[in-house]
């Protein structure tokens, strides 16, 4: 609930109208004379421990607008009011390095003298191997929201532990859904960058890609020659591509200054598997089902844009509940996954976990209900049939408990824009709305769903893909709260040859079950064998299921 102090209300500071995909930005002119107020009750929240439920440092230093003067970045504080405090506390090792990977980029980052050298010699071809000049990795994205969230946590991670600074290839699609993450200084690719123009245009078979390179025998060892090298790291990147997960292969892009890394994929976890990153990823985290968990919150603070999206429809429909309820909705195929089958799959999934109260269907509602609502549902999904639903049975008939359910839905668009700036923004309102929940139900297959369990912190309850009839039973408990990776490499940096990654994993679980488990998309599903590689399938005990 929105906290009040003597008559003192937190929504005359910040609060916001909604108008469309749109909130009213004149209320910031009060912003100011609220500072003092919001700073002690900050500081507050951090001594009682409760703040900054990941990363401790983060609040205190980018709480004031950045150098570019257009972002408070409210979401990086105030998210303390609706987010419980997470259980997972993050190494002190990993509170360490990423302040240590801040000053470089701060050192590094677009506009710095080392930045603008370090693009001089990238024009000119000409590379000094004595230059003590910084390195960097670009990202480009492809798919979805969820897909470019989960790509961009892995390639922050691989910058992190290769000591390179990560720039963001933003397009127009991607713009004002984030908070700049990195304190006075930026990770968007700036506009100027040489290359910028023909990132897009970066496909597999690109002549700069080191697996292409790799495949027809050009790869010169020394690097000498090589300002930068293309990565295809995506879902159908071939044996050649994935031999960047190897030792051997990683010693020669470290002389690398750029690296152009494209990818639609949770690409983190392969590189737990890497002896020359085993050490540090340990050091850095001890649990490793919190990988996503934590660089997810440190990364990803939603806009002052967006935030006001969020904490308004939280305050119209959210905050008076008793326990909140996410259920997101994902469709592939309607032909495969008819109406009626999803949702008696959702009905039967309620069901059997008890998430809200049976209905009495012998009974109707005669008049709107003026008891407080005790649960409420959050639907997101891009059809509004299964929303509708919902609200009709709760709505005209009583629960057998006497408890009183509301059932809620942001927005039902039809089908996925992804390249439409204002569906991004909404997706994004949408995937932290579910992180908001305290009980999570997710479909499989889709990387929306490991974004909003990762915030969140949570294994979720995962909707069984539908193969022609509707599960049975139609859910279970995720076996992790870490996204899954859908395209594990199958190659063996030793042995020289495609393998079953399970014989490298000894860790990896195989379900005999008939539908898909874990939490994400199941690589190599056959004969009711599935298997989902996450970081921590590689841990060193066994995920529980």
């Amino acid at each position: 609930m929105e906290p009040n102090m003597n008559g003192f209300s937190w929504k005359n500071c910040f609060g916001s109208r909604r108008r469309g995909n749109k909130f009213g930005m004149k209320t910031f002119s009060r912003v100011g004379a609220c500072l003092m107020v919001f700073s002690v009750v900050f500081v507050v929240f951090i001594f009682q421990d409760t703040a900054f439920d990941s990363i401790t440092r983060f609040a205190t230093t980018s709480f004031f607008a950045t150098d570019s003067g257009e972002d408070f970045c409210l979401s990086r504080n105030q998210s303390v009011l609706y987010r419980k405090s997470s259980p997972h506390k993050p190494s002190s090792y990993l509170v360490w390095k990423l302040g240590s990977y801040e000053e470089l980029h701060k050192r590094c980052g677009p506009h710095t003298d080392a930045y603008k050298r370090s693009i001089k010699q990238l024009k000119s071809g000409q590379i000094d191997p004595n230059s003590s000049d910084c390195k960097y990795v670009v990202w480009v994205g492809l798919a979805g929201l969820g897909n470019r969230m989960l790509s961009i946590t892995s390639a922050f991670l691989y910058a992190l532990l290769t000591d390179r600074v990560l720039l963001i290839n933003q397009e127009y699609d991607m713009a004002g859904l984030f908070c700049e993450p990195f304190p006075n200084s930026s990770w968007i690719l700036p506009e100027d960058f040489p290359l910028r123009s023909k990132l897009r245009r970066f496909k597999q078979n690109f002549d700069h890609s080191y697996g292409k390179m790799l495949k027809d025998n050009e790869i010169n060892y020394s690097m000498k020659d090589q300002s930068y090298l293309y990565l295809y790291l995506s879902h159908d990147c071939d044996r050649h591509d994935q031999l960047f997960f190897c030792d051997q292969d990683q010693a020669l892009l470290s002389k690398v200054p750029w690296l152009i890394m494209k990818s639609n994929v949770y690409f983190l976890p392969p590189l737990f598997l890497m002896s020359s990153f085993d050490r540090e990823l340990n050091r850095l985290f001890p649990d490793k089902e919190t990988v996503f968990h934590h660089l997810g919150r440190y990364l990803f603070h939603p806009s002052d844009r967006v935030w006001g999206l969020i904490t308004q429809y939280y305050k119209d429909n959210l905050a008076n509940a008793e326990k909140r309820i996410g259920i997101q909705i994902r469709i592939f195929h309607t032909k495969t996954s008819p109406f009626g089958y999803v949702m008696d799959q959702i009905l039967g999934c309620i069901k059997k976990e008890r998430l809200l109260p049976e209905i009495d269907a012998e009974k109707s509602i005669a008049f709107s209900s003026n008891n407080q609502t005790s649960r409420v549902v959050l639907v997101t999904s891009l059809f509004r049939g299964y929303f509708e639903k919902l609200k009709k049975m709760y709505g005209e008939h009583p629960t057998k408990t006497g408890e009183v359910v509301a059932v809620y839905q942001p927005s039902h668009e039809g089908r996925q824009r992804s390249w439409w700036n204002s569906h991004n923004v909404q997706a994004w309102a949408e995937i932290y709305l579910l992180s908001l929940s305290d009980e999570l139900v997710t479909s499989a297959w889709s990387t929306f769903g490991y974004v909003a369990q990762g915030l969140r912190g949570t294994r979720p309850l995962i909707l069984y893909k539908i193969d022609g009839t509707i599960p049975d039973p139609p859910c279970g408990r995720g076996v992790s709260m870490e996204p899954c990776y859908h395209a594990p490499p199958i190659f063996d940096c030793t042995a020289k040859t495609n393998v079953d990654i399970a014989t490298l994993v000894p860790h990896e679980k195989k379900y005999k079950i008939k539908f898909q488990f874990g939490s994400g998309v199941l690589f190599g599903a056959s004969d009711f064998q599935v298997k989902c590689l996450t970081t921590s399938s590689v841990d060193n005990k066994e995920v529980r299921d």
